[in-house]
């Protein structure tokens, strides 16, 4: 059967209390070279304009279907959009980012180049005082298998397990929603079941979504949700794909690292208690695996060893060191 040269894309795109962003976001769609989409907006029980602001787009581009619901979360609001969506492809778009003009159109042709299920681009980060920063490896375009890209998602430089930089098949979310018992890294669940499904992925490094960070981004409060989906993933990558099992045990370490680093810095080591506990044990068994494949600086190994030997210690010099470069995210 012949493939269509545009088939249509659904861009879900969760909105709660984003007046302030929002008009940037949709526009940045309408504005999208690849035309044939639909915009499915999903009003997650906004307080603000925001809920106004999605109806008056919808009424300027009939492209745009917007969902009303109360309050469910962001899993609950991309879920509602996975459940109305009509395209043979399936993207997301967080209403306080924007994308850049080729976005869309660059993720289907890769796609299309390379018969993939999922292709993925890279982002840069918008700061407050309007900088970017991008720590992807420029110039890099691959088609990987499954076992590969649970390589490289566990490597720096290339891609990440967040919802908004990917484009799928829409047959790969049969079955397959996010967590609506996580507020914090819901998507990676998600996100890794994606690449166990495709048989072929396609990734591209050129930086064409702006990811906002905003107070709220950079306020989410303590869980160790992210830490258990990575340690989901490190067993799957042990059933399915043991070869790289180095890379998912790294992956996993620094998923456990920055919860940690986080419970630091907000003075609850006490109650985290069991936390500590089994992370020091984590780390002894696996950093092993990940400086075999030298996955690790120097100094990294010597920081985490220092976190299995003495948490007291760890934690005043890494108080330390974030007074020093709060510029640095907590890893």
């Amino acid at each position: 059967m012949a493939i269509p040269e545009y088939p249509l894309i659904s861009v879900i795109v969760p909105v709660y209390n984003v007046e302030r962003y929002l008009d940037q976001c949709m526009d940045s769609l309408v504005r999208q070279s690849y035309v044939n989409l639909e915009i499915v907006v999903v009003d997650d029980g906004s307080t603000d304009s925001s809920g106004k602001k999605c109806d008056a787009w919808a009424e300027r581009d009939s492209r745009i279907r917007v969902i009303h619901q109360a309050n469910k979360g962001l899993a609950g609001a991309r879920n509602a959009g996975l459940d109305v969506a009509r395209g043979d492809y399936i993207g997301f778009v967080d209403s306080d980012d924007y994308t850049l003009p080729d976005m869309f159109s660059t993720m289907m042709r890769n796609m299309q180049e390379s018969e993939a299920d999922l292709s993925i681009i890279s982002y840069e980060r918008e700061n407050p005082d309007g900088s970017t920063y991008s720590n992807a490896l420029s110039g890099q375009k691959m088609v990987m298998s499954s076992e590969n890209a649970f390589k490289y998602v566990n490597m720096h430089g290339y891609f990440y397990v967040v919802a908004w930089d990917k484009l799928a098949k829409k047959e790969l979310f049969d079955g397959l929603r996010y967590p609506l018992d996580a507020k914090y890294a819901e998507d990676s669940p998600v996100t890794y079941q994606l690449f166990d499904r495709a048989e072929r992925i396609v990734y591209d490094s050129t930086p064409l979504y702006r990811y906002r960070m905003t107070e709220g981004s950079q306020s989410q409060g303590i869980t160790d949700k992210f830490a258990r989906s990575t340690g989901n993933m490190l067993e799957l990558v042990r059933k399915k794909y043991p070869q790289n099992e180095p890379y998912a045990a790294y992956g996993h370490l620094e998923s456990i690292v920055g919860t940690y680093n986080r419970i630091v810095l907000a003075g609850r080591r006490k109650e985290w208690a069991e936390f500590e506990r089994s992370a020091r044990i984590e780390l002894r068994e696996l950093m092993p695996l990940a400086e075999s494949a030298e996955l690790m600086s120097k100094s990294q190994s010597l920081q985490w060893r220092l976190l299995t030997v003495s948490p007291t210690i760890y934690s005043v010099m890494y108080r330390c060191y974030k007074r020093s470069h709060p510029e640095i995210s907590s890893h």
